[in-house]
């Protein structure tokens, strides 16, 4: 788009120095062109108190006097101009701005410009955004040219004019006149269920915050819509999402002052004006209900889905950033709590954030600067009470209070990327222990976490370092638990494929925990089975675990597949899982984890040497504790 067609003939603004006796300079003394963005607002929202400017037409002197104030010009323009911090909120708009905005000079001070106006740039760029908005009353769209350049002291100067004429000529140039209303409606609506998306969603939002409305903000997420695209294919969730949205939209839609969204993948959200946490409590519950009540069969193997629903209040003391991120940690803590249930956001749901927070700053640290180690669990073969390998674990020892357990910084890492750096350093540290002590006998196993199964680097990473290395692959092991691999099937038969054919094993760990234990076991390519702890809890009781223990040791050797039993804490354990077959076991009562460290320091033959037991006593009270760390 050229000048000519969107801009004024006005000539460029110049500001005049005013000398001491109150004289201009004339253009000769100084005839610098200043752009627009050097208007500076003086008391905020006052357009009277714009610094003085004059019209000085180009090349020509400027007059003795100025021609006209800046709050004249600015007042009058058709133009919107604004002036924001370089974080985007607004401190200053003229007339033309306020009327586009939809709210009067007052209201915008302080809202966010790029909510307001959605698709505006965050920052100056060297060419010009167009973008639509609705016009009010729902009666089309308006096409905008925005324009941010960098004033003084940091701020941002944002210069809008409609050029919805030029965009419709435009348009009909190329032949897409006639999908104009489509095009316009793409902008804000999202494609699969027809709802607002999220640039509307937090316009909505930023607009009642702006108008000094008092409402909830209810983020509602479906519980696990991820195994419902594994497990069933991308055509079921999108069919799901959109039964959730036409369910969503028959109990929201048309009532004044809620505007219902999807926001992103499996989230959606409601904006209630004028509602109170009662009322939004009261609404969420009805939503969770009804979605309940749906008869989903086939899907997830359940009868029925649920969400879980994270609620934050609002009033004119608060962004909309700060409000979604509200309703975000009591969706956090819903999801915390066991899912299907409502939360209100509180203060204590920040502290849980921030605490979150400081263990992913832990973890990072540990990562680079080291804080990580690895302890080594003995599996014993029961017959002989030989050393067969060792599992490695990963403990935080970075000398900082509180002391996180591996349940506590895992768990925070699998919802960052950090967690695809943990497994190929743990992999990657096995490999050089392995690579420094030669001796065939020492063999480790390392888990994986569910989310490396979505990194498709990592078997060849793997592998490129055992070859780089010349560590026969056979010497190292991987351990993929039951529910991480149901969840992302395709992803572990992948990673398994690729690791066995190489020469690793690919153990499937916590076997029997998940839905559906023995269809997996003819879908991935695995080597061996680790019996989830749960089963042999009461192994030596008389209790149905041995039934069950029994059945999965006759599968898995029918199959040719190595058995491992964990958690064994009990002398009378080892008695009871030899009788049924089990060959192979680990837990405190065979051998406590020792930092892998101190496991190479001795000789290379005391690897594989009977552990000193520890007696029934002592186990008793680690068993109060809680399982043993596997």
């Amino acid at each position: 788009m050229s000048d000519t067609e969107c801009e004024t003939t006005t000539q460029p603004v110049t500001e005049q120095p005013v000398d001491g006796d109150g004289a201009v300079p004339t253009a000769a003394e100084d005839t610098a062109e200043q752009a627009p963005e050097d208007v500076e607002p003086a008391g905020g929202t006052d357009a009277a108190a714009v610094t003085r400017l004059s019209l000085v037409p180009t090349g020509t002197a400027a007059p003795a006097t100025p021609v006209v104030d800046a709050a004249a010009v600015l007042a009058t323009t058709d133009t919107a101009f604004a002036l924001t911090d370089h974080r985007g909120h607004i401190g200053w708009v003229n007339p033309a701005m306020s009327a586009l905005l939809g709210l009067t000079a007052e209201q915008s001070v302080g809202r966010a410009l790029t909510a307001l106006l959605a698709g505006a740039p965050d920052g100056p760029r060297g060419t010009d955004v167009v973008v639509s908005i609705p016009l009010p009353g729902g009666g089309g769209h308006r096409w905008l040219e925005i324009r941010c350049t960098q004033a003084r002291h940091g701020q941002l100067l944002y210069r809008v004019s409609d050029v919805s004429r030029w965009r419709a000529r435009e348009l009909d140039a190329a032949g897409l006149a006639g999908h104009q209303d489509e095009l316009l409606r793409m902008v804000d609506e999202d494609p699969l269920t027809g709802l607002p998306n999220r640039r509307a969603l937090t316009r909505e939002l930023e607009r009642q915050l702006a108008l000094g409305a008092r409402g909830a903000f209810l983020l509602l997420d479906l519980d696990h819509f991820k195994d419902i695209n594994d497990l069933h294919g991308h055509p079921t969730g999108d069919r799901v999402m959109c039964t959730l949205a036409s369910l969503l939209r028959d109990r929201l839609g048309g009532v004044q002052g809620q505007v219902l969204g999807r926001l992103s993948g499996d989230e959606f959200a409601a904006v209630l004006a004028d509602t109170d946490e009662r009322e939004a409590v009261a609404v969420a519950d009805r939503l969770r209900n009804a979605i309940a009540a749906i008869p989903m069969s086939g899907v997830a193997g359940a009868s029925r889905i649920t969400i879980s629903v994270g609620i934050a209040t609002f009033d004119t003391g608060v962004g909309w950033q700060e409000v979604l991120a509200n309703a975000d940690m009591a969706l956090y803590a819903s999801k915390a709590a066991g899912r299907n249930r409502v939360t209100v956001y509180e203060q204590g749901h920040y502290k849980d954030t921030a605490l979150r927070v400081t263990v992913i700053e832990r973890v990072r640290a540990a990562l680079k600067h080291g804080g990580f180690v690895l302890n080594a669990m003995p599996m014993v073969k029961l017959g002989s009470g030989r050393v067969i390998g060792h599992e490695l674990l990963l403990r935080l020892e970075d000398g900082r209070e509180p002391r996180l357990g591996p349940g506590e910084f895992l768990l925070a890492a699998e919802r960052s990327d950090l967690v695809f750096e943990i497994d190929r350093w743990v992999a990657d540290k096995a490999i050089e222990a392995l690579v420094e002590h030669p001796y065939p006998g020492l063999r480790f196993n390392v888990n994986v976490s569910g989310r490396t199964l979505e990194d498709e680097d990592f078997g060849g990473f793997v592998l490129d370092r055992l070859t780089a290395a010349g560590v026969a692959p056979g010497r190292l092991g991987f351990e993929i638990t039951e529910t991480a691999a149901v969840t992302n099937l395709d992803a572990a038969r992948s990673l398994a494929q690729q690791l066995r054919a190489s020469g690793c094993r690919i153990t499937l760990d916590d076997f029997g925990s998940g839905f559906g234990s023995f269809v997996h076991l003819k879908q991935l390519p695995i080597t061996g089975l680790k019996i989830d702890g749960e089963f042999i809890h009461g192994i030596d009781y008389g209790s149905r675990d041995t039934v069950l223990v029994q059945g999965i040791v006759d599968i898995a050797r029918g199959l040719g597949l190595s058995v491992v039993a964990e958690w064994v804490e009990r002398a009378t354990q080892v008695e009871a899982l030899s009788r049924l077959g089990v060959r192979v076991a680990q837990g405190f009562h065979l051998g406590e984890p020792e930092p892998l460290d101190a496991l190479l320091a001795r000789p290379h033959g005391a690897w594989m040497r009977r552990p000193t037991l520890m007696s029934d006593a002592p186990l008793a009270a680690q068993a109060r504790t809680g399982p043993s760390p596997t």
